[in-house]
Parts: structure tokens; C-alpha cells; sequence
């Protein structure tokens, strides 16, 4: 304090006020990177537990998707007596107008679409006639096409958007029942179609027929891929197809002979992760409308000659694997999710035996493996 002059305390000049205070709150260097050392020490401690619980939310969101798709599939079998059927082949969109069973060009999804309340997407594929195809129906079913469904989109895998669809020759127009856009809809999931195939290896067959005419020609000569005996044989034993959905399939749930708890229904598809958005990948070119295709149905085994072989499920990151796009996957870390037929979903290891995962794929094999197994 000053010396008192004239009566009064001497006052500092307001000036040297200020500058007093401002050394007193200033922080030293040392002191600012020791604060800026704390503070990015626990932004590195936190950031790991911030995206394991990011994650931990998007597996629960996964989980749930598969859960309303098991959902949806007992709703359509209720009214119809059996699973979304798998459709034609992968140059065959769905029709509204062709009913829900063999004459159904279109695959699993496109068939649940009544049953996860999605009735206007699900009638734009129509025109009031199943042996005619119109523009009406062909622009219907292309704005079906690029529509992005998220009940079929992992979080944890790529957004629910349009990615390009690069690869599809399937005739004048591209889809034979559709105009064929640059760019659809993909789906995250696919429905088990078995411990074999998830697409016929001979493109003839694979493609489908031409026309709804030809497709008359087909069933009255027996040439779908299901009626040839060289595809569903191994050696001397005859073998079905022995999943839930496949090419013109109406599995019931009578048909389940292993149990409904012992058989996949719908799990996560291997998607390898720098194809995440290309279009290129021979398992991810197509669209989720499409039919029975390696698109949106995986296998759990692999016929190599005369024998089944394996085919676990692998995570995305995963290459060098033979037929990766017959595969289940997912772009989770700790495992991939998969509903079964009793509408339970779980998630399985990667590391699951080869021939219990074959199993599980194979409704009537009579290995109902428990569930302690994997």
C-alpha cells in the first residue's frame, strides 16, 4: 500500500493494475504442456472405451435387424405355409403381381417386404398382370431397386446408401423384368441356402430364363438348376438343397427335421473391406432385390469333387479364402450375428468347427448340434 498523500491512499495507475492481475492468471509454458499432456492422455484412455461402446451399440442394432427379418419371415410363412422363397436368379427382379412361391422371380427379401410393413415398395414391383411386363412395372421396380432398406444394413459395415452396380449384363435393359439403374441398394445379410450352393456354377442356369415365357419352357422341361440331377448329387449320394431359401424353394418349417434352434435362417454375409463401396466384388455387384444369387444367400460348406469341404465364416478384413463370396462374415471383431429358425439370434465365433457350421446350414442332415457346441 502507498503512503498516504494529501488525505488520501495513492491509487496505481489502473495500467499497472491490469498487468499485475494478468501475471497473476497467465500459465507458464511448463504449465501448458503439462495441461495439454493431461488432457491428451485422457482423450487416449477414453477413445477406446468411447468406440467399444459405439460398437457395443451398432452389434445391438445388427442383432435387432436380424431379429425383425426372422420376425417377418414366421409372419409370411403364417400366411403362406413356408419361408420367402429365393427366386430365379440374379438377373431377375421381384414381381408383385406372381404371388409368393415358385413363380416368383424375385428373392427373400423382396418377398418379406409385406411383413416388415413396406407395402408401397412392395407394389411398385407390379402391373395388375403376372405375364406381362410394362414400363410402369419395369420403373417400379427400378425405384425399388435404389431404395436403400436399413432394416438390411449392419451400422458397423458401410451407410444405408446407394452404391454402384457395375456389373449386370442380364439383356437388352440389364434386369430382364426391370430397367437397370447405375446405382442400388445392398444388403448386409443373407439367408442360409445351405451346406452346398448359394448360386448355381453354370451361368446358363444361374442367370434364369429369358422371359416369364421361357420360364414356362423351363418348368415344363424340368431345366431349373434344382431339377438337375449333376448339381444336387455328390458322388453316389443324392443331396437336396438343404437350406431355408434357395431357387424356387417353399421350405416349411416341417421341412426342418434338425430343429428350428439346430438350423441357421438369416446370419451376416462376408463383404471384404475394400469393397465395401466399389461394386466390384463378385459376392457384392448385385442388388438386394435380385434372386438366388451369392449376393444375398451364403452356404456353409463347399463341394469340391466329391466332397464337402469347409466354409466358416470369416471377418471382413479376412482374404485368401476360397469362394469368399459363398460365405457368412461380418465386419464385427468379436464374431457375426445370425437369427435361426426358431427367430433366436446369437452371435457365432469365427473359429466355430467347419463341421458344425456345416451342419447348422443343413436343415435334414440329422445332426441337431447343441448349442454348447460353438
Amino acid at each position: 500500500m502507498s503512503l498516504p498523500r494529501n488525505g488520501q491512499y495513492a491509487r496505481r495507475p489502473p495500467s499497472l493494475a491490469i498487468e499485475a492481475r494478468a501475471r497473476r492468471r497467465a500459465l507458464t509454458v511448463v504449465e501448458l504442456l503439462v495441461t495439454m499432456g493431461i488432457v491428451g492422455l485422457l482423450f487416449a484412455l477414453l477413445a477406446p472405451a468411447v468406440q467399444s461402446a459405439r460398437e457395443a451399440a451398432r452389434r445391438v442394432e445388427c442383432k435387432s435387424n436380424l431379429k425383425q427379418l426372422a420376425l417377418a419371415c414366421f409372419g409370411h410363412h403364417d400366411v403362406h405355409a413356408h419361408y420367402p422363397t429365393g427366386g430365379w436368379g440374379y438377373f431377375w427382379l421381384g414381381d408383385a403381381d406372381r404371388g409368393f412361391s415358385k413363380d416368383q422371380p424375385g428373392g427373400w427379401i423382396f418377398n418379406l417386404l409385406p411383413y416388415f410393413e413396406a407395402y408401397d415398395l412392395y407394389d411398385q414391383a407390379g402391373d395388375g398382370d403376372p405375364d406381362r411386363l410394362t414400363r410402369e412395372q419395369r420403373v417400379g421396380s427400378m425405384r425399388i431397386t435404389m431404395t436403400p432398406l436399413a432394416i438390411i444394413n449392419c451400422p458397423s459395415r458401410r451407410d444405408n446408401v446407394l452404391y454402384p452396380l457395375n456389373s449386370n449384363e442380364g439383356g437388352k435393359w440389364g434386369f430382364f423384368n426391370s430397367n437397370t439403374p447405375s446405382a442400388a441398394g445392398r444388403s448386409d445379410y443373407a439367408v442360409n441356402s445351405g451346406h452346398i450352393y448359394n448360386e448355381w456354377p453354370n451361368r446358363a442356369l444361374g442367370r434364369g430364363p429369358g422371359s416369364y415365357g421361357d420360364a414356362e419352357v423351363w418348368t415344363a422341361n424340368r431345366f431349373w438348376g434344382g431339377e438337375q440331377t449333376a448339381l444336387i448329387r455328390s458322388g453316389s449320394e443324392p443331396i437336396p438343397m438343404s437350406g431355408i431359401s434357395f431357387e424356387r424353394s417353399a421350405v416349411a418349417i416341417k421341412h426342418v427335421t434338425d430343429g428350428l434352434s439346430h438350423t441357421y435362417l438369416i446370419g451376416e454375409r462376408h463383404i471384404p473391406t475394400i469393397a465395401y463401396e466399389s461394386g466390384y466384388d463378385s459376392g457384392d455387384n448385385e442388388t438386394w432385390c435380385t434372386g438366388f444369387n451369392n449376393d444375398n444367400y451364403r452356404k456353409t460348406g463347399r463341394l469340391v469333387g466329391d466332397q464337402i469341404v469347409e466354409a466358416t465364416p470369416i471377418p471382413d478384413n479376412a482374404t485368401g479364402y476360397a469362394e469368399h463370396w459363398g460365405r457368412f462374415g461380418s465386419a464385427h471383431a468379436a464374431g457375426w450375428n445370425v437369427a435361426f429358425c426358431d427367430g433366436s439370434v446369437r452371435q457365432v465365433s469365427y473359429d466355430i468347427d467347419w463341421r458344425i457350421h456345416g451342419h447348422l446350414g443343413n436343415r435334414l442332415d440329422g445332426e441337431s448340434v447343441s448349442a454348447s457346441s460353438y
